[in-house]
């Protein structure tokens, strides 16, 4: 199979697969004989693409975790507004007319109290808080008056957003921080340039020349 790449086809690729096809065709010219590889150009072309992949892949890896970090604030604030829903829940109960619902809602509002400004807490103390509150919730001590008042969606939604959050959490990319920032759109153009003149010059010596390398290649 011919893997070169006509220039338009690189720029139709996401940016994760653009740097995936990158290395598998520095892979598959990797193979040639060493003994073949003596032409300074090809040589010299070979060498500039690997350190503009390097610096790309750097640079994907920067908009992978900035990605990764607004999805983790975004899942963060969904488990907020979950915890203030049930809040304000609680008083609109609160305030009712029929005295067992004020009752339950009072009984409840005991136990809330004991979580106060859980959403300032950090993020995996707020996740630990999440799932004890949730625990208790569904006690036997507080199920039957969160069913009462027909809050079990409330407590459902707190359960589902923290353990959105956790997930991502949990997943995220672990390294040191970036002190550079990277031009992602920059370096893909780059890189492109860099690797459409190389195809052109393997092409024309092949031409030119017959010779077993660019031939190969």
């Amino acid at each position: 199979m011919n893997y070169i790449l006509e220039p338009l086809t690189i720029s139709a690729l996401t940016n994760m697969e653009a740097g995936q096809l990158m290395i598998r065709h520095q892979n598959d010219l990797n193979t040639i004989d060493p003994a073949l590889r003596t032409d300074v150009p090809y040589n010299n072309y070979m060498e500039r693409i690997g350190i503009k992949t390097e610096l790309y892949f750097k640079a994907l890896a920067q908009v992978l975790k900035n990605e990764e970090t607004e999805k983790i604030l975004l899942a963060d604030k969904a488990r907020d507004k979950a915890v203030s829903s049930f809040n304000l829940a609680l008083k609109l109960h609160a305030s009712a007319d029929d005295a067992a619902e004020v009752e339950a809602s009072r009984s409840l509002r005991i136990l809330f109290d004991t979580f106060k400004n859980i959403a300032k807490l950090n993020y995996e103390a707020e996740s630990l808080a999440i799932d004890k509150l949730v625990n208790d919730l569904n006690s036997e001590a507080y199920s039957e008056k969160i069913a009462y008042l027909h809050m079990n969606k409330y407590v459902t939604r707190l359960s589902e957003t923290n353990d959105i959050f956790k997930n991502l959490f949990g997943g995220r990319m672990v390294g040191t921080a970036m002190t550079e920032s990277y031009d992602m759109k920059t370096i893909r153009k780059e890189m492109q340039v860099l690797y459409t003149d190389f195809v052109e010059y393997v092409f024309a010596m092949a031409k030119a020349t017959e010779s077993q390398l660019f031939t190969t290649a």
